[in-house]
């Protein structure tokens, strides 16, 4: 790994044979350094060995481009994600550099980006060596409410239980009372009830309650919901 001006000057055989076998060094490493390289060219690869961060020149060669980090630690490569990161995947088993959300306890050493990035915010695993990723299976997602007030009293990565808006129903309600015969009924009133006597066809009456008041019977399922599609949630370690 090395740097170089890409500048073989006059010199001996050996020297110059030395200097072109430097050149070709840098080419192959992607000019691996922990500083950039002293001369630079448009379009020419960086690997940044201080941050393990693979970067490439601009056409105006006057800043660098930043490609993705590189985890050395477990041969991956987020690709400019940054460790943290939760994304849905249409497939059960998460890609390469990602863990699959269901809270489950994993290495504080193995995964120390992640745990430098999410720490015990979702579970201080054992206490000492691991610790969790978030659980997201069978949840919906709610953006943090960060004092904006919609959402208040909640922190970053709590849970909520499902709910209901308090509301109410009303109904109105008239009901129809077939009598016997005409003698049962007479208009008039009794307690909350109104009876009125159809003289053009004694055999029928017909109720009105001044209560007007009732409700509606349970319907439902076990859950408040959207419509909705089961995706696998991972996050970038």
């Amino acid at each position: 790994m090395a740097t170089h001006d890409y500048n073989i000057a006059n010199q001996t055989a050996t020297t110059a044979r030395t200097d072109i076998n430097n050149a070709l060094s840098a080419i192959v490493s992607n000019n691996s350094s922990a500083s950039e390289p002293s001369t630079k060219f448009a379009n020419m690869w960086w690997y940044d060995t201080t941050n393990n961060i693979l970067k490439f020149r601009n056409e105006a060669n006057d800043a660098w481009i930043i490609i993705g980090q590189l985890d050395q630690t477990n041969n991956a490569f987020s690709g400019g994600t940054p460790a943290g990161a939760v994304q849905p995947f249409a497939m059960s088993t998460p890609p390469t550099g990602w863990l699959k959300c269901n809270g489950q306890a994993i290495s504080r050493t193995t995964y120390a980006t992640l745990f430098s990035a999410i720490g015990t915010t979702y579970g201080v695993g054992d206490g000492s060596t691991t610790f969790n990723v978030p659980d997201l299976r069978g949840e919906f997602i709610r953006g943090w409410d960060d004092s904006r007030g919609i959402d208040s009293g909640r922190t970053l990565g709590s849970s909520q239980a499902d709910d209901t808006e308090a509301h109410t129903h009303t109904a109105d309600i008239e009901a129809s009372l077939i009598a016997d015969n005409a003698t049962e009924l007479t208009s008039g009133q009794k307690g909350l009830q109104t009876f009125s006597y159809d003289s053009e066809n004694p055999i029928f009456a017909h109720l009105w309650s001044d209560a007007s008041s009732g409700s509606t019977g349970s319907t439902g399922g076990t859950e408040t919901r959207p419509r909705n599609i089961a995706l696998n949630y991972c996050i970038k370690y």
